[in-house]
């Protein structure tokens, strides 16, 4: 189950690149029809490293993996709100992986002792 949950982070991420090779135009990109801008495009990259990073963290069993984690999914609702027409389904995707990161921030909780 862990090993499903990392690849599912980690996937998510890697479509994130898309809106990088978008914007700086290293290849053509049919799923996404709006022009990104390269600060978005920047954007994109940023959120998809945030979300690989939180799934090696995760897969090395590092406690602090879901504020990466976290990170990501702000970026990444930033940037799908502003391609809405091409990457709104990108809102489950991050509903998905908020529910996994939410489960990983109790459990952190609760391995560190700490009232809520």
């Amino acid at each position: 189950m862990k090993a499903l949950l990392i690849t599912l982070i980690a996937i998510h991420g890697l479509i994130h690149v898309l809106g990088f090779v978008k914007a700086f135009r290293l290849a053509p990109v049919s799923q996404l029809s709006q022009p990104i801008s390269k600060l978005n495009g920047s954007l994109w990259l940023l959120s998809a490293i945030m979300f690989v990073l939180a799934a090696a963290m995760l897969s090395m069993e590092k406690d602090w993996w879901w504020i990466l984690s976290v990170a990501g999914i702000m970026i990444s609702q930033y940037l799908i709100i502003n391609a809405w027409q091409d990457a709104k389904y990108g809102t489950a995707a991050n509903i998905v992986v908020l529910i996994i990161t939410a489960i990983g921030f109790v459990a952190w909780l609760l391995n560190k002792n700490r009232i809520i």
